[in-house]
């Protein structure tokens, strides 16, 4: 798999996340008890619970929704299995995918700067030296 492949399959699964997450907070604003913290311990472990076992709901409820548009190489519509997981992956939270997202991204801008440094090294070999400014 390429880092490109790679880069947009974490950019898929980044924008399945923010969808999910506004389908979330759609519910939390039909029931308002959702969006604030309370201070009874039980009813906030309580509460949390829900907006866990929410965002898992959204994350495949968004993913089943988007899976005819999702490349053949990633999941096709017909493969629950794979539509399951990416949901579970979606519901992970936009925060962690943007960071993975930033890290491939850098990793992408070193492959490039390998690429044009085998290139500066291909001339000179060619030329006998190194280019002079």
């Amino acid at each position: 798999m390429t880092t490109a492949e790679l880069t947009t399959i974490v950019s898929l699964i980044l924008a399945l996340s923010v969808a999910s997450e506004r389908l979330v907070e759609i519910v939390k604003g039909l029931w308002p008890f959702l969006g604030q913290q309370d201070d009874d311990p039980n009813k906030e472990r309580k509460r949390r619970l829900i907006l866990q076992v929410l965002a898992v709901v959204a994350g495949i409820v968004t993913t089943y929704l988007a899976r005819d548009y999702l490349p053949d190489g990633i999941a096709k519509p017909t493969e629950s299995l794979k539509v399951l997981g990416l949901g579970l992956l979606a519901s992970g939270g936009s925060g962690f995918w943007n960071a993975i997202l930033a890290y491939l991204t850098g990793l992408k801008d070193i492959k490039k700067a390998e690429a044009k440094m085998a290139q500066m090294q291909a001339r000179a070999a060619a030329t006998g030296g190194w280019p002079r400014p």
